[in-house]
């Protein structure tokens, strides 16, 4: 196994994680630093280590763990799963009471 990986074999990489991107997109995600990368002419040389840590952060967006957010939109983002939780736990219980034959009083 080579210690770098081209751009195309980059985006390889992403497509069989199922990501629907482009040349232009990881071309974007480097510039923004978001894929760590060093140039190396025309192309890049791209760590596999990098690209699986794009990844961990691509699959927080939109979570409490997401990357760059402020610590009041984690604490929003954590108490909404708590909420979602509850109700989860809420909804078994019921579940469960149904199951034993139990009224609702």
């Amino acid at each position: 196994m080579r210690e770098y990986m081209t751009l195309a074999e980059t985006l390889d990489l992403l497509h069989n994680y199922e990501i629907d991107c482009d040349e232009l997109d990881v071309r974007k995600w480097i510039a923004e630093g978001e894929i760590e990368a060093t140039e190396n002419g025309e192309d890049f040389n791209i760590t596999e280590p990098a690209v699986l840590s794009f990844l961990v952060d691509l699959s927080r967006v939109g979570t409490p763990y997401e990357k760059g957010i402020s610590d009041k939109t984690k604490i929003v983002r954590l108490e909404e799963k708590v909420e979602e939780l509850q109700k989860k736990i809420d909804k078994l219980k019921c579940e469960l009471d149904f199951e034993l034959g139990r009224l609702p009083f």
